[in-house]
């Protein structure tokens, strides 16, 4: 069963460590040394109920942590979010990311979120097609904007608009 709960600064370590797992794959984020706990935390502390994290768990076991983080801080804005979602490894390729796109289609409405935007590696293709199977447009192309150790890498921007419960 797989379920998500509010994440609580209690859950930064086991959301850095899952984190850290991602960096040297070059798969899913542009930071290239590990992060800290410490060095995470303004980011978790921006987290509220507008813009909230939940830790995804399988049989109660934390398997990977979602966030729906501000998309800039200009108010026009305030219903884009940009969403985040990281897997422990054993979680990947167990239909987690398909019940985490799911469970997004339900709760951004009930947090006020009209847009939500996915940046994605132009070389993630599973993330790409996962986005995509959950209806997700794709909105942008920026070539050769990160340079990762084995060389340049696109950026593609995945968008998908929702109705507000308002």
């Amino acid at each position: 069963m797989i379920e998500f709960t509010p994440a609580t600064a209690s859950d930064l370590p086991k959301i850095v460590a899952i984190y850290n797992e991602t960096i040297p794959t070059h798969q899913a984020t542009a930071d290239l040394q590990p992060q800290t706990v410490a060095e995470k935390q303004a980011w978790f502390a921006a987290h509220n109920n507008h813009f909230p994290a939940w830790m995804i768990q399988v049989d109660h076991k934390i398997v990977g942590w979602l966030t729906l983080s501000a998309y800039s801080d200009r108010s026009a804005y305030d219903q884009t979010a940009e969403i985040s979602l990281y897997l422990d490894v054993a979680a990947r390729g167990h239909h987690v990311g398909s019940a985490a796109l799911a469970f997004v289609d339900r709760e951004a409405p009930k947090h006020d979120l009209t847009t939500v935007l996915a940046r994605i590696f132009g070389h993630n293709q599973a993330s790409r097609n996962l986005f995509t199977k959950f209806g997700y447009d794709h909105w942008g192309h920026l070539p050769a904007i990160a340079i990762l150790p084995e060389g340049e890498a696109d950026l593609e921007v995945y968008g998908k608009h929702f109705k507000s419960r308002a």
